[in-house]
C-alpha cells in the first residue's frame, strides 16, 4: 500500500514528522444456519495499512481484529458503523501518540484508507444505486462501454443526498430523487461524513473473490474455451510439468464441480502456459495483462 499515490498524497498534508497510518475496513455479512430460522452475522474488522500484507492475511499474526458487529438490517448498516467508527474521526484530526518499536514517541494520523466488501456491501457503503458501479458515474446500461466515466466522489454523493433532504417532503420523493442520479435512496445520512481525508469510493477496493477470481478471470477462462475445445485445453493443462507451489490438474478442468477462489487462483498460474503456440502473440499479451491485473 505504500507505493500508492494516495499514501504519498495524504502523508503531505499531515503535519511536520506525523506519520499516517491507513486504516483498512472490512465487513462480510455471513449465513450462520441453513435452516429455516436461518442466523446471520454481520463482522466488521480492521487493519492497519503499514503492516505487511503477508502478515496481515494470517491469523496466527493477529493483524486484524474484530472491533463489532453490525445490523444485519440495511436500515441500521450506517448508524451501526457510526458508532463503531467515532473514535476514529478525532483521532484522524489530531492525531495519537504511539510509542514505537524503537522506542521513540510518534504522532499518528489514523486515517481510513479502503473498505473491502464485496458488491451489495460495496453498494450500501457508497450509498450507491444497487446495479451501478461504487467508483464511477457510469450507469447500469454503460458498464460494458469501453470510454472512461467521470469518478463518484464523498462531496457529490453528500451533494445528491443534501439536495433531496432540501427539495423533497417525503421518504417516497426523497428516494426518487437519488434514484434518479444512482444514488441509494434510503440512506440520509452516511457513515462516512466527517472522516478527515477520507472519500469512500476511493477507499472502495476490489473484491478479489468475486470481482476478480469469479468475475474477470471467469471470463478469460471461458474466452480461451472459444479458441479450443474442452478436450484440448485439457491435454494442455496435462501436460504441464508439475512446478513447486503450483497445483499440478491430472484430470484438467472441465470435470471440476464446484470451483472455489483457491481452485481459480492456482488456475490462473498456469493458464498463460496452456496457450503457448496456440494463439498468436498479441492474444497472449492480452491474457498475460489481465492475469497480471488480478
Amino acid at each position: 500500500m505504500w507505493s500508492g499515490r494516495w499514501w504519498h498524497a495524504v502523508q503531505d498534508r499531515l503535519p511536520d514528522g506525523a506519520s499516517v497510518a491507513p486504516v483498512i475496513i472490512a465487513s462480510d455479512k455471513t449465513q450462520l444456519t441453513q435452516f429455516s430460522a436461518s442466523k446471520s452475522a454481520y463482522p466488521v474488522y480492521l487493519t492497519l495499512g503499514n503492516i505487511p500484507r503477508a502478515m496481515r492475511r494470517k491469523p496466527g499474526q493477529h493483524a486484524c481484529i474484530l472491533i463489532g458487529y453490525l445490523s444485519v438490517d440495511k436500515v441500521l448498516f450506517h448508524e451501526s458503523l457510526r458508532i463503531i467508527l467515532e473514535p476514529l474521526k478525532q483521532a484522524g484530526r489530531t492525531g495519537v501518540e504511539i510509542t514505537g518499536g524503537d522506542g521513540l514517541v510518534h504522532l499518528v494520523f489514523p486515517i481510513i484508507a479502503c473498505y473491502v466488501a464485496d458488491y451489495p456491501e460495496q453498494c450500501l457503503a457508497t450509498c450507491s444505486k444497487y446495479g451501478t458501479c461504487p467508483k464511477c458515474k457510469a450507469r447500469a446500461d454503460q458498464l460494458a462501454e469501453v470510454q472512461q466515466f467521470a469518478r463518484r466522489t464523498q462531496s457529490w454523493t453528500t451533494s445528491v443526498i443534501n439536495e433531496a433532504n432540501t427539495n423533497t417532503n417525503s421518504n417516497a420523493a426523497f428516494r426518487q430523487h437519488c434514484m434518479s442520479q444512482d444514488v441509494a435512496g434510503g440512506v440520509f445520512e452516511p457513515f462516512w461524513l466527517d472522516f478527515p481525508l477520507c472519500d469512500i469510493h476511493l477507499a472502495i477496493t476490489s473484491d478479489v473473490l468475486h470481482q476478480l477470481y469469479q468475475g474477470v478471470f471467469k471470463h478469460i477462462v471461458e474466452w480461451c474455451q472459444e479458441l479450443m475445445d474442452e478436450e484440448e485445453l485439457d491435454r494442455h493443462i496435462k501436460a504441464l510439468p508439475p512446478c513447486y507451489g503450483v497445483r499440478h490438474f491430472h484430470n484438467g478442468w472441465s470435470g471440476m464441480g464446484q470451483i472455489g477462489g483457491k481452485e481459480r487462483k492456482h488456475m490462473a498460474r498456469v493458464l498463460l502456459g496452456c496457450l503457448i503456440g496456440k494463439v498468436p502473440r498479441g492474444v497472449i499479451q492480452a491474457y498475460r495483462s489481465l492475469l497480471d491485473f488480478i
